[in-house]
């Protein structure tokens, strides 16, 4: 459960993370991991999963990752409840890193960014 999301958000995210093989809570555990991780150096930042199947799609272990396949499998109303809580992590991520010119332009920017 995420604190500030309506119990719809909830129960959403409850139903991503059963459609995708998750334990319930994987999903409160990334935004808390991402949450956590914006507030630290990015040197000791540890932003990647233990587990091997966050993202089979794609190999992505990235938390925001996970955060970000969540809000496009919620309805318009809960996806704009789970990028307001996302968005002050987001924005001190945003604010302590850089755009990398040399990583690839695929890569979503959360992975695209370096400390400064």
């Amino acid at each position: 459960m995420i604190r500030g999301l309506s119990a719809s958000a909830n129960r959403q995210i409850t139903v991503f993370e059963q459609g995708h093989g998750l334990p319930t809570g994987e999903v409160a555990h990334a935004f808390r991991r991402w949450n956590a991780d914006a507030r630290r150096p990015r040197e000791d930042a540890d932003r990647f999963y233990e587990r091997d199947d966050t993202d089979l799609r794609n190999g992505d272990y990235h938390v925001r990752t996970l955060l970000e396949m969540t809000l496009h499998a919620l309805r318009s109303k809960a996806r704009r409840e789970l990028s307001a809580v996302i968005g002050p992590a987001d924005e001190r991520v945003l604010d302590r890193t850089l755009n990398n010119p040399f990583a690839p332009q695929n890569l979503h920017w959360w992975m695209r960014r370096i400390g400064v």
